[in-house]
């Protein structure tokens, strides 16, 4: 099962990629997402509701008890936010400087004594990175079937100055916390949203990059406000932040004609594209990304 849905997200990828005009374009990540993060809500396509699902964080995950490990990494983010080199990286992929300052931690983390997840890494000498690789600008195949993104590039620098050789592993993210507790990884950082199950799960790193949970529609839908999404098919990634946003807000939610889950954001964007769904609850980083591609 899960071997078919890593390959029908796959396939959905490409597919996305080759109905999009622009996809040929993703390398130049300056031209892709100085727009990113503006404010304009509306394109020939598609509309971004003013209202949304929440304001939220993202932040790298580590096991439950590798406090050594989560402390170091952020550490070095840290380090690379007061030095410049990651607002280097996000203004080559936003247009600008979009790193959070002095962010505390969403858990506090105590280094136990015997917590040997810091030197664990050193001594195997790589971090095992797992992602979707189906989520630009944070990590995605290019053109060329290479994985690139926002984050790849921080833990790129995150490796090189802890010393040690990044491995990036695709996983399916509905199942990001068993590939985690199951070691097969050994970090998941993929613009992943910080939620009360995932601080109570995991270990957490310190914030880096705000997030939101926007509400994309076509824009001749006559869709505007949260209160026209009643009746309508409702589109949004298994697993993900946005199904636990609409969770947040059950009276809307149990507005909804029907609520489709799927494997991958490309699924959903590809429905939404094809009107199968009328809207569609996804990242902002993911959303306006995708918006500013497909004209």
């Amino acid at each position: 099962m899960k071997a078919t849905k890593i390959l029908t997200a796959a396939l959905a990828a490409a597919m996305l990629c080759a109905s999009l005009s622009a996809c040929g374009k993703t390398n130049d990540a300056t031209e892709t997402t100085a727009a990113f993060f503006n404010d304009t809500a509306t394109t020939e396509i598609y509309t971004v509701l003013s209202e949304d699902f929440g304001a939220e964080n993202y932040a790298i995950g580590f096991r439950r008890g590798d406090d050594a490990l989560a402390k170091k990494v952020s550490d070095i983010l840290a380090e690379m936010t007061a030095d410049g080199k990651a607002g280097e990286i996000a203004k080559k992929w936003f247009g600008s400087d979009v790193m959070l300052r002095d962010p505390e931690y969403p858990r506090e983390l105590n280094e136990e004594e015997g917590d040997a997840s810091l030197q664990y890494i050193l001594d195997k000498g790589e971090l095992i990175l797992g992602l979707d690789e189906t989520f630009p600008p944070m990590g995605y195949r290019d053109a060329n079937g290479d994985i690139i993104g926002f984050d790849i590039d921080l833990a790129t620098e995150v490796c090189s100055r802890l010393g040690v050789k990044l491995k990036l592993q695709p996983i399916n993210w509905d199942s990001k916390e068993m590939e985690l507790n199951g070691k097969t990884i050994d970090c998941i950082w993929n613009g992943m949203s910080i939620t009360d199950e995932r601080i109570s799960g995991m270990d957490l790193s310190t914030p880096y990059i705000a997030n939101k949970q926007i509400i994309i529609v076509k824009s001749d839908s006559g869709i505007s406000t949260k209160a026209d999404l009643a009746g309508k098919t409702v589109g949004a990634q298994q697993g993900s932040s946005a199904v636990d946003a609409i969770s947040a807000e059950p009276d809307v939610k149990a507005s909804f004609g029907s609520l489709n889950e799927y494997a991958s954001n490309d699924e959903a964007f590809l429905d939404l594209k094809a009107g199968r769904i009328d809207v569609l609850v996804v990242d902002e980083v993911y959303g306006r990304y995708m918006i500013s591609q497909d004209k």
